[in-house]
């Protein structure tokens, strides 16, 4: 018996490709993704699998990684005649019905604009990839726009942008990303436009106004209107941050999640605003903020008015003060610098994000509650270093205590990272050390007097070495 009539179910040889690229993500590695190429031309069997993953995400960029060459180093820019090439290529390879199923296999699509903004110009023939795809990517569920500069959407040529909106239009678009795009606008993320979103990924990107032209349609037509109110509220959604959508049946967009990074003062006023929504507090179902710096901004939040909040996860980010001192020995003439660091910086964060969780009078429907706290630039100084910390707040995370205010509480969390200062935490026993420093001292503050150890908050700690 040859060889040549034995046959893999095509599960195994599937299965085989998921463990040479797990997962579905951009093929980054150069040896996995020359493997992949290899495998296409192995066998029908091999080809069909390691096609699907190798083009089950199309990245539209100028920059060209090299992966399937063997000794280049550094990556290139490609001139707009080669870009424009090597779309009108694909497109070919698209229209050939030896490779009819390539435009089943697409699952992302992600169009990363150049500083020179080249890849949205006509002539690179970016629309008529759209167009085609619109068609055809049957199976596309995720869209974004990356770009290296900020891009605003009004500058995106007609046919492009128009390309984009038919694409949410028409295929089974469930996730919409945006980085570094301004001025988006609200309508590409309605119900209208994308029937089947459920994610919107914003990084240092803004939704824009509301289309005059639309705003003065809204007081003839009841569903304009409604309409015109879920546009306003997605026009308010802050610069970082990722949400889930729902649409419902009468074409109105409600907020069921928000995962939202604090790092300006304008953003702490939007996640105000946002949470102080009606429409929100309605539909929210779980809330996580990481803020940075100072920006504890939900102070004035009840999320006891959220009747559907059930997860809340709150997280601070600050970094120690600290100052040196020298002084010269007068006799040695040796050189002594003395670091001091301020340590109330950490009790005064742990206590406003513990406060947060108390404010208003109103009971909650919450469920699941976890509170993270980074805590940056520390210098090992041994088994006393956070003697000065007060952890005495953490009681007040004791589900026993949260029931009066959350009185459907059934777990809570506290995580602590420590980023540990490179001069003295190069091991790894410095760094096992300040974890069970931390952990006693916090398990020391949150169990007296003794207590059920169920309604006691799971503790993790972590410490690693700062870079």
């Amino acid at each position: 018996m040859t060889t040549s009539n034995i046959t893999f179910p095509l599960e195994l040889v599937e299965a085989f490709v998921e463990q040479l690229a797990p997962g579905t993500g951009i093929v980054q590695e150069k040896q996995i993704f020359q493997t992949l190429i290899s495998c296409t031309l192995a066998s029908k069997y091999f080809s069909f699998a390691a096609r699907k993953r190798l083009f089950s995400n199309l990245v539209v960029d100028r920059e060209s990684e090299y992966l399937s060459q063997k000794n280049t180093s550094r990556n290139k820019i490609r001139t707009e005649e080669e870009t424009s090439r090597r779309i009108n290529t694909f497109l070919h390879l698209l229209a050939d019905e030896r490779s009819s199923d390539l435009a089943l296999m697409v699952r992302s699509l992600h169009i990363v604009v150049d500083k020179n903004r080249v890849i949205l110009q006509q002539a690179t023939n970016l629309h008529s990839l759209l167009r085609v795809l619109s068609h055809r990517a049957h199976n596309l569920s995720m869209l974004q726009v990356y770009g290296l500069i900020f891009v605003s959407w009004p500058t995106i040529p007609q046919e492009t942008a128009d390309g984009l909106y038919t694409i949410c239009r028409s295929l089974p678009v469930n996730h919409l990303s945006f980085r570094r795009v301004r001025d988006i606008p609200p309508i590409i993320a309605s119900a209208q436009e994308s029937p089947h979103l459920l994610y919107i990924d914003l990084k240092n990107a803004k939704f824009g106004e509301i289309e005059t032209g639309m705003a003065a349609e809204s007081n003839i037509s009841p569903a304009r209107n409604v309409m015109s109110e879920d546009l306003d509220l997605l026009g308010s959604l802050s610069r970082y941050g990722s949400y889930e959508i729902r649409h419902t049946s009468d074409g109105r967009t409600h907020i069921v999640g928000i995962d939202v990074a604090i790092q300006h003062p304008d953003d702490a006023k939007q996640l105000n605003q946002l949470l102080s929504d009606e429409r929100v507090r309605s539909s929210l179902q779980y809330c996580c903020c990481d803020i940075y710096k100072s920006f504890l901004t939900t102070t004035a939040i009840d999320f006891g008015t959220m009747g559907l909040l059930r997860k809340l996860v709150i997280e601070s980010r600050i970094g120690f003060s600290q100052k040196s001192e020298t002084t010269r020995d007068a006799i040695t003439s040796e050189i002594r610098v003395d670091i001091y660091q301020g340590y109330q910086g950490i009790t005064d964060a742990m206590n406003s994000l513990i406060d947060h969780l108390y404010y208003g009078t109103t009971k909650s429907a919450l469920q699941e509650i976890k509170v993270t706290l980074n805590v940056g630039h520390v210098l090992y100084k041994g088994i006393n270093m956070f003697d000065a910390v007060d952890f005495g707040s953490l009681q007040r995370l004791r589900i026993d205590s949260l029931r009066q205010k959350h009185p459907l509480i059934q777990s809570t969390q506290f995580h602590m990272n420590v980023g540990l200062t490179p001069q003295n935490s190069a091991h790894p026993e410095v760094q096992s050390s300040v974890e069970e420093i931390v952990r006693k001292v916090i398990t020391d503050a949150i169990t007296f007097p003794p207590i059920d150890e169920s309604l006691l908050p799971k503790i993790h700690i972590c410490a690693k070495r700062e870079h």
